[in-house]
Parts: structure tokens; sequence; C-alpha cells
């Protein structure tokens, strides 16, 4: 008799609070439950008096989507088209105000993939210097060499010459570089080309390059720019990349330089 007031006495409880509890006495909830929660079958949501609510469909998520009645629903994701099952996991922005200034003829010979970074005052290596502000690190936690890495580089590059006036041309090349843990750093994507025109010229240069098959691990990128032929003598120009060399037709704002580096991996 005792076990069937108790039983009574639960159920008159619930009736007046409208709230039940299951292994505590304060539920905060219509129903609380302290402990794990098994649901063998589906749950439904935004259901009612006349209908049971959507259980959703393969594929979709459960999404909560605020604090208001009805608010939480299944989602459909949508996978953009081409990248499969990958999933953003590192999305960043670096920017250069400083730049490099090249003030000498360099070399003009080709870039090898996978070359070494090296620094020179002749006309046979390539004389990198590193665009301190535009380096990154990231890391690859996947196993099935499906991630991809997606590095966006854009600069300003100008020529100058104090006398005397006319046309004049330098060249130059910037590149990605990039190192995993502490192994070797590595030339992994590169673009040259050409300022033309008076002293103040200037051209914008984008080198976008996309890393595959990349085993897990933590990765360091950065841009590095090169001088190519600036000429010699009574030709002979200044270079700026990523910083102005005559403020008259631009300003570091307008002369700074942007990395950007996009990680997926798969789900």
């Amino acid at each position: 008799m005792k076990l069937f007031y108790t039983y009574i006495f639960l159920i008159i409880n619930s009736l007046c609070y409208s709230q039940v509890g299951i292994k505590t006495l304060t539920p905060e909830k219509t129903l609380d439950v302290n402990g794990g929660l098994n649901i063998r079958k589906e749950l439904r949501l935004n259901g009612d008096e006349t209908n049971k609510g959507s259980a959703g469909t393969d594929g979709q998520i459960f999404s909560v989507t605020g604090t208001t009645l009805l608010s939480d629903e299944y989602k459909t994701i949508k996978i953009a088209d081409g990248t499969g099952s990958l999933t953003y996991t590192y999305l960043n922005t670096t920017t250069d105000r400083t730049g490099v200034k090249f003030s000498a003829t360099g070399s003009t010979n080709p870039y090898l993939l996978n070359s070494a970074f090296t620094t020179s005052t002749g006309t046979t290596i390539a004389n990198w210097a590193r665009l301190s502000g535009n380096t990154d690190t990231f890391s690859i936690t996947d196993t099935t060499k499906k991630s991809k890495a997606i590095l966006s580089f854009q600069t300003n590059a100008q020529i100058a010459r104090s006398a005397p006036s006319g046309n004049y041309s330098g060249s130059f090349a910037c590149g990605i570089f990039v190192k995993k843990g502490s192994g070797a750093e590595e030339l992994k994507a590169v673009r040259s080309d050409v300022v033309r025109g008076v002293s103040g010229s200037y051209k914008i240069l984008n080198l976008n390059v996309t890393l595959d098959n990349l085993d897990p691990g933590v990765y360091t990128v950065s841009a590095a720019c090169s001088n190519r032929n600036l000429g010699s003598g009574n030709t002979l120009v200044n270079l700026g990349v990523g910083t102005p060399v005559d403020a008259t037709f631009m300003n570091q704002d307008m002369s700074q330089s942007t990395m950007t580096v996009t990680v997926l991996q798969p789900y």
C-alpha cells in the first residue's frame, strides 16, 4: 500500500508541475534526465497532439538553432562541388607591411620545384628574400592523404630610377616555400613577372597553389621574392616588392602583401 501511495504522489506531483525528473528530484525541464540517454530508433522534432514530428532523413544533422519553441531542426549540409567530403579546418590571412628591396641585378635562371631557399649576390643562384609577415603554420591530422592546403598570395612590385629619365624594366619572381616539421624548406610554387615603364611604375602579382597528398604533421608556409634582371649601368633600377620605392605613385598601404591559407580535410 505504501508503494501505491508513492506512485500516486509522483503522478500528482508531475501533473502539478508538468516536469518529470529521472534520477533527480528537481527537474529543470519538462523531462530532466540525470544520466545517459539511449534512443533505439529515432528522435522526432516539432510534433504536437496531431503530428508526431519529423525524424529527419539520412545524412541530415540535428541543428540547435535557439531557445524559442520549435526552433531546433534537422538540416541538410551542402558540401561544395569539387571538394568531395572535405571540410574547412583552418583559414587565415597574414599581412606583410615591410616588403623587400633590391638594388642589384639577380639571377635569371629558371626555378626548380622543391629547390631550397637560397640567397646570393651573384647571377647564377636565386636571391630569395622572405616577406617576414607572410609566414603561417597549419596542422594536418588526416591519415588518408586526401587533405588539401590552398595558398593564395598577392603583392605589388615597383621600380624606381632617379636619373636619367625614360622607360626602364625590372623582372622579379615570388614563390611559396613549405616546410614540414623540422624538415627541409622547399619551393612549391613560383611566378615571375616584369615591371616596365617610367620610374614609379608598378605591377600586381598573384600566386595561387594547392598542395595535395599531405601527410599528417605541422607545416610552415612562407612567401619570398627574388630579383631577376634589374638592368645594369644606366639602365639599373631599384625594385621594391611589397613596399614602395617611389612614394610619388604609391604608399605602404597600397604595396602590402597578403597570403591566405585554407586547409581542407576529410570529415
